[in-house]
This record gives C-alpha cells, sequence and structure tokens, in this order.
C-alpha cells in the first residue's frame, strides 16, 4: 500500500538475499500481460516462500529488486485439465519487490517471457476478476503426486490447476473481501486473492492497511 510514500519510507532498508533454486514441485501462476496474435506474454510468480535459501543481510538503500534467482529447467503450465505448455527457462528471476502493508515489505520471484501460441496444447483465458491470472505453473517438478491439499471453506473458489491431468487437483485460487477494503490494482473490488498449495495458503494481492 502507500505506493507514494513507501520508497521514501523505506530508503533506509535494503534486503540483500542469497538464492538457491526452488524448493521441489513449487507452484505460482501466469499473469497473462498480452495476447497478441502469435504471442502470449506472461508474468510468472511464484511466492518467496518457494525458495530454497533465503538468507537475510540488512543494508541502508530500499531496492524494487532486491536479487536474482537463477533456476535452469523445465517450467511447466498448466490448468484445471493438465499441462497447457513447458519451456527450458534459461532466464534469472526477479527477486521483486510487490507489497509493502502490516506484514512489512514483501518480495517475490518474477519472471517475464514471451512464448509462441503454437506452443499451447489449448488457449489461455485470464480472468479479470482475480488481475489476469490465466494458469498455474510448477518449477523443479520432482515425482508425480503432490501433497493432498486442504478443502476450500467459507471463501469463493475461483480457479484450480491438475499439473498431471490425473483428475486430482494440486491447487487453486480462492477469494475472500478485505476486511480493510484495501487493495492495490484492478479491479476495484477488494478481494484478498490466495493460492493454496497443500496445506499452505499464499497471498497474491497486497492487501490490508
Amino acid at each position: 500500500m502507500k505506493k507514494t510514500t513507501f520508497i521514501f519510507l523505506f530508503t533506509f532498508l535494503n534486503c540483500c538475499f542469497a538464492f538457491g533454486q526452488f524448493n521441489p514441485n513449487s507452484i505460482g501462476v501466469c499473469y497473462l500481460q498480452q495476447d497478441s496474435s502469435d504471442y502470449y506474454n506472461l508474468t510468472i510468480s511464484l511466492p518467496y516462500q518457494t525458495l530454497q535459501n533465503q538468507n537475510i543481510i540488512l543494508d541502508s538503500e530500499f531496492k524494487v529488486v532486491i536479487d536474482t534467482a537463477t533456476y535452469i529447467g523445465q517450467i511447466i503450465i498448466f490448468d484445471s485439465i493438465g499441462e497447457i505448455a513447458r519451456f527450458t527457462n534459461d532466464e534469472n528471476f526477479l527477486i521483486q519487490f510487490w507489497c509493502e502493508n502490516d506484514g512489512g515489505i514483501q518480495y517475490r520471484p518474477t519472471l517475464q517471457t514471451k512464448i509462441k501460441k503454437t506452443e499451447f496444447k489449448r488457449p489461455l483465458k485470464a480472468k479479470s476478476k482475480i488481475q489476469n491470472i490465466c494458469s498455474f505453473v510448477i518449477v523443479n517438478q520432482i515425482g508425480h503426486k503432490l501433497e493432498s491439499l486442504n478443502p476450500l471453506t467459507n471463501a469463493n473458489f475461483e480457479i484450480c490447476g491438475d499439473y498431471n491431468g490425473d483428475g486430482d487437483i494440486d491447487c487453486f485460487i480462492w477469494t475472500a473481501p478485505d476486511n480493510a477494503q484495501n487493495c492495490d490494482g484492478k479491479p476495484d473490488n477488494n478481494l484478498t486473492i490466495k493460492l493454496r498449495v497443500g496445506k499452505q495458503d499464499f497471498e497474491l494481492r497486497c492487501c490490508g492497511p
């Protein structure tokens, strides 16, 4: 939050992280940024907690990008039916600022990529209600089965993901009203957006005071 003030308030802070690769079977999301005649422009984002090594060193200057994470391997894009596309990544993820609220300054690994539509088994469909999230990704994929999911209760289910197409849901996105009615970005619905993987929920939208 506080978009016009956070740089000034936190110029004394620079979090320099030393990151390794991602934990096995790390799941994130794809945002559809542009849908041209031949390409999809995507932003791939994973929760900060998916990184293996998180060694924090405090410094004196805030940065929007604090480090990079090396990942040379397969990135699988999937939806509720199964795999849509896969590609071998050779670019670094940026460890990038995405939220500042009562939880502090928060970062997450992010990758911008452009992929030919012919590489996809099915068209991507962005959902504006959840800020144009169109699909899920899995990196550092190991094995075939993932941790079973906790059931969804008292919230609005939006989209689900089944990375291997076996009929079992591996992750889903759900929404709930923000109590503070204070969420960044469009649309102006003040809905929190959460990714559930296994027993954990990860925030995908910056909300709260």
